[in-house]
């Protein structure tokens, strides 16, 4: 069967091919499919297809011979692929979430392009259509960058984070755009936290924070407040790291050598 990509349309995260056949029937391959209704790999279409025998009639889907490019290479594969009643029926018997958006977002395409409402592709070689995916890829890739970078500079519009906290996140954003190493940062005193002093004068990190808050003590003279991690998510937190100075302070209050 001589299938040629007619058009490439992104349905959430995933790139959706569409081939079309001497005949202008629609196909598309259980990869794909399994892709775009969010199954780890495309066992998941293929258990409905043996669950459903019928599917594989050639009203549904076949078995071709396709040269695909998967990641950065071009490769040779018998692959299920779906006619548009496939495709259809498939989305209808998932019980995946997306099963029902991914089907309206077939048909609106599949209307819009005979239509002649939607550009069809030209046919492209393998060579091209890696080079199409790669741009693609890189496209999403500097979206994605750009969003982190967004997320860590709005950080610094908390108004307690100390120069050097606000200057290490826009270090931070450069190194997520750039792709790569800043080897510059600024000077930072030796700083502790609150759990680190907890340890040391065996109490907890609550009681440190309590004495610091009653006596005034997260000031820049005693240390700088700083984003770390949550210990309990992937949330950034706001924490008081306490200077040699802050930390003397806080072994004076507590009575201990």
């Amino acid at each position: 069967m001589q299938l040629q990509i007619i058009k490439s349309e992104m349905f959430n995260n995933v790139s959706c091919d569409f081939y079309q056949n001497q005949n202008n029937e629609v196909f598309m391959t259980i990869n794909q499919l399994a892709q775009a209704l969010e199954y780890a790999d495309r066992s998941g279409v293929q258990k409905i297809v043996n669950r459903n025998e019928y599917l594989k009639e050639i009203e549904f889907s076949t078995e071709d011979n396709l040269s695909l490019v998967e990641g950065n290479r071009k490769v040779e594969r018998e692959v299920r692929i779906f006619t548009e009643d496939g495709i259809y029926e498939v989305t209808m018997l998932s019980k995946q979430p997306k099963a029902r958006e991914f089907r309206a977002f077939v048909r609106k395409t599949l209307k819009a392009l005979r239509k002649g409402e939607m550009i069809l592709m030209q046919p492209q070689s393998l060579d091209a259509e890696l080079e199409i995916k790669r741009m693609r890829a890189e496209a999403m890739l500097n979206n994605s960058r750009t969003k982190q970078a967004k997320l860590i500079l709005d950080m610094q519009k908390n108004k307690t984070l100390s120069t050097i906290a606000v200057e290490l996140l826009q270090i931070n954003a450069l190194e997520v755009l750039g792709d790569k190493a800043i080897e510059h940062r600024p000077e930072v005193e030796k700083s502790y936290t609150a759990t680190e002093l907890g340890r040391k004068f065996g109490v907890s990190a609550q009681k440190i924070g309590k004495l610091a808050n009653a006596h005034n003590l997260k000031t820049d003279e005693y240390g700088y407040f700083a984003l770390d991690k949550s210990p309990y998510s992937n949330k950034q937190v706001e924490s008081f790291r306490y200077f040699e100075s802050g930390k003397e302070k806080i072994q004076e209050l507590l009575g201990v050598s």
